[in-house]
């Protein structure tokens, strides 16, 4: 119960929190998405309903104080999470090289959602103008997605002894590593 509490407070630390980051490092022109990647991680080591959940607060909190349009970062951050709770069930995700190849696909396909609900309701086409800040932000998250990764399994063992979930699939949920 104390997580669905906490969510939206932890939630608005981590945008305010990466709009300022990437306000002081980049002078505004980028921006850092530390939370696409906090949804990712949650599609690969939580369970269905808190990860919903999750995407779900993160994706309305980002839309309330960064996003222009309500409820596109909200629908974006959810079907990321599906895609990768779905696809962390399936393959063996534990290496590094996949999860930064995989967050970099994750942030084309938000960024190609975003640039194609753009173009079709407001007909703008800021595909051409943008590239260069486009492949830096998905760079910069394609690095550290992996660097979170293991940051989050070190707080894990730190906490519990060992890291608590595997992308083992038992057909109704995450089940515990066996040791």
């Amino acid at each position: 119960m104390a997580y669905y509490l906490l969510l939206p407070f932890f939630s608005i630390i981590l945008v305010v929190f990466q709009t300022t980051i990437a306000d002081i490092i980049f002078s505004g022109r980028l921006v850092l998405e530390i939370s696409i990647i906090v949804v990712i991680y949650a599609g690969y080591r939580l369970d269905l309903i808190r990860g919903s959940v999750l995407a779900f607060v993160l994706g309305f909190v980002f839309d309330c104080l960064a996003g222009s349009v309500p409820g596109l970062f909200t629908f974006a951050y959810v079907l990321i999470f599906l895609l990768s709770f779905f696809v962390s069930a399936s393959l063996t995700t534990e290496k590094m090289h996949f999860i930064a190849i995989f967050a970099l696909i994750c942030f084309f396909l938000e960024e190609f959602a975003i640039f194609l609900f753009y173009n079709l309701t407001y007909g703008f086409d800021v595909l051409h103008i943008t590239p260069l800040i486009f492949l830096s932000q998905a760079l910069i998250v394609g690095l550290l997605a992996p660097v979170f990764f293991y940051l989050m399994r070190r707080v894990e063992v730190f906490f519990y002894g060992k890291t608590l979930q595997s992308a083992k699939w038992s057909g109704t949920g995450r089940i515990q590593a066996e040791t």
